[in-house]
């Protein structure tokens, strides 16, 4: 868990919150590559990705780590509960969810980009993806 791959951010309203962090922040909307209504998926000058997750009770971070099979069974080995996963998004990035011992939600992903993100999907512009 040596990098932070993006932040998920719980927002109540997209109508609301969006034009903030794509206009006041200047963060890019872009293509979500997981599926879920909820999900806006934007990125930072530095390649940085915040989710904006509308309607989530509380936000999580996500660490990119070197062995993605070797974290996975040290967190089952730890008795701790994955809550989401293991998990393939559509360019290939594996991801797992648990909480840690004060209840944050935690992610853990491969190397982001292992496969060339899918072009047929695109996003409008209150953050919603969709199939080309």
């Amino acid at each position: 868990m040596k990098t932070i791959n993006h932040i998920g951010v719980p927002i109540a309203d997209r109508r609301d919150s969006l034009p903030f962090y794509r206009d006041l922040a200047g963060i890019e909307i872009i293509p979500s590559l997981e599926d879920g209504p909820s999900l806006i998926w934007s990125e930072t000058e530095d390649e940085t990705m915040v989710h904006l997750i509308e309607g989530a009770p509380i936000p999580h971070v996500a660490f990119e780590v070197k062995d993605f099979d070797a974290t996975l069974e040290a967190v089952r080995a730890a008795g701790i509960e994955i809550i989401k996963g293991p998990l393939e998004r559509l360019d290939g990035q594996r991801a797992f969810y648990c909480f840690d011992p004060d209840g944050n939600r935690l992610e853990f992903t491969t190397a982001r980009h292992l496969k060339p993100i899918p072009r047929e999907r695109e996003v409008d512009e209150w953050g919603r993806t969709r199939e080309v």
